[in-house]
């Protein structure tokens, strides 16, 4: 199964997600194919994306720039909220 604008939609519908075009863009470039040999479930795509979507809305000017490559945290440019 892939992300398709369908379920992008629905998401934006049924799960009140905000997901600009930018976000929708690099959703659909990363989940547009499955990883041969593998392949997403309907779960998988939700919950992969949903924890994309959440990470992009917090962290948007950081995510943007480091969308799929983990080491930029929030914490290696800001400090912390709470201290």
């Amino acid at each position: 199964m892939t992300l398709t604008r369908k379920l992008i939609n629905d998401m934006r519908t049924h799960g009140r997600i905000s997901i600009d075009k930018t976000l929708e863009a690099l959703l659909l470039e990363h989940y547009r194919t499955e990883p041969y040999p593998h392949t997403y479930t309907e779960q998988d795509l939700y919950e992969q994306t949903r924890k994309l979507i959440v990470r992009y809305n917090r962290d948007h000017d950081l995510v943007s720039l480091n969308f799929f490559k983990p080491g930029l945290t929030r914490s290696s440019r800001i400090a912390p909220r709470w201290r």
